[in-house]
C-alpha cells in the first residue's frame, strides 16, 4: 500500500507512456491498453484532486490567520 500512495502525477505519466508503446508495437491489444490507461487516468484524477485539496486547505488556513490579526 506505500508503493500506491506514494505514486505521483509523473509516475503515472511514465506508466501512460509505456502502455502507449506498447499498445504502438503490438505488445497489448487496443482493450488492454484502454483498460489500464482508463484505471491510470483515474489514479491521476484522484492524485491531483488530492493535491488540489491540500493547497486549498493551505490557503484556507493562511487567510483564516490573517483574519485573526485584523
Amino acid at each position: 500500500m506505500n508503493e500506491i500512495n506514494s505514486l505521483k502525477a509523473s509516475d503515472i505519466k511514465q506508466l501512460l507512456l509505456k502502455i502507449y508503446i506498447q499498445y504502438k508495437k503490438g505488445e497489448i491489444t487496443h482493450s488492454v491498453a484502454y483498460k489500464e490507461s482508463f484505471l491510470l487516468n483515474s489514479i491521476l484524477k484522484a492524485i491531483q484532486i488530492t493535491d488540489l485539496q491540500k493547497k486549498l486547505e493551505t490557503i484556507e488556513s493562511i487567510l483564516h490567520k490573517n483574519e485573526e490579526y485584523k
